[in-house]
Parts: C-alpha cells; sequence; structure tokens
C-alpha cells in the first residue's frame, strides 16, 4: 500500500490540477478555517455575492468530513476553483467508502439535515470517488457549485 505525505497536495489532487487547495487537520477548527478559505477565494474572484452560503455550506461538509470522513488525527481538504460561469469547491476526505446519504431527519434528530442544506443553498451538488496514485489510492469527493 502506498504512503502518502497527506500535508502535500499530491496525497488530494492529481499534480496537473490548477485549483487553489488547503490541507487541514481533522479537528473542529477547521471548519472556521475553510469557511476563511472560502471568503478569501470568493473575494479573490470578485463573487462577494457568494460568499454567505458558500460559508454555511463549506463549513457543514467540512464538519461532515472531520466527522465521518477522517479518522482521528487525520486531514481532509478543500479545493476552490472559478469559472466564467460560476465557482466550484471540492470538500476531499480519505474516507471513498462513505459516501453521503440525503436522509430525512425526524424532529428529535439531532443531525441528518445537512444535505439538505447543501442542496438548499447550492445551485448544484455531488459526490464520486476519485483515484489517485495509479489508481491504488482513492478519496471521496464532495463538489458544490455555486453560479
Amino acid at each position: 500500500m502506498d504512503v502518502l505525505d497527506l500535508e502535500k497536495p499530491g496525497a488530494w489532487v492529481p499534480p496537473t490540477d490548477t485549483g487553489e487547495l488547503r490541507i487541514y487537520r481533522a479537528e473542529p477548527s477547521a471548519a472556521r478555517l475553510a469557511r476563511v478559505f472560502v471568503r478569501e477565494c470568493l473575494t479573490a474572484c470578485d463573487r462577494k455575492d457568494l460568499i454567505e452560503n458558500a460559508e454555511e455550506v463549506i463549513s457543514e461538509l467540512a464538519t461532515n468530513a472531520i466527522r465521518h470522513g477522517t479518522s482521528a488525527g487525520g486531514y481532509f481538504a478543500v479545493r476552490f476553483e472559478c469559472h466564467r460561469k460560476g465557482c466550484i469547491f471540492d470538500v476531499i476526505d480519505r474516507c471513498p467508502k462513505a459516501m453521503p446519504v440525503l436522509r430525512d431527519a425526524d424532529d428529535l434528530d439531532e443531525g441528518g439535515r445537512g444535505l439538505h442544506l447543501v442542496e438548499a443553498l447550492t445551485d448544484s451538488w455531488g459526490y464520486f470517488r476519485r483515484p489517485l496514485k495509479q489508481n491504488r489510492v482513492f478519496v471521496k469527493v464532495v463538489r458544490v457549485a455555486f453560479i
């Protein structure tokens, strides 16, 4: 099995990737840091109109990556790319078998509503597994788009 240096971009995206990437240790403060990254990216590409919704969505997805997609002491990443037609964020974790599930939460459930929030605040969202390192290592990518 390949051992990847999770603090380096090559552990998260192919070498030819042109998006902005930040890697975070999977701890509660990382969701706040991911929101800062969102604000910086959208400000830099003059899409301040998207900041509030994007911060909310990426915070939710970062929290999911911390809770469900990363082992203790592990890492997750947030990637950003801006196009003429919109902005894309990816939240990437190292648990490609635990795919997100949109479910109906009961009134008394403490969780289970986050992906409904993602659906409501984005123009599109989805998820997929992406191979890295000659197809022997996979990551899970949750992609959201804002237009």
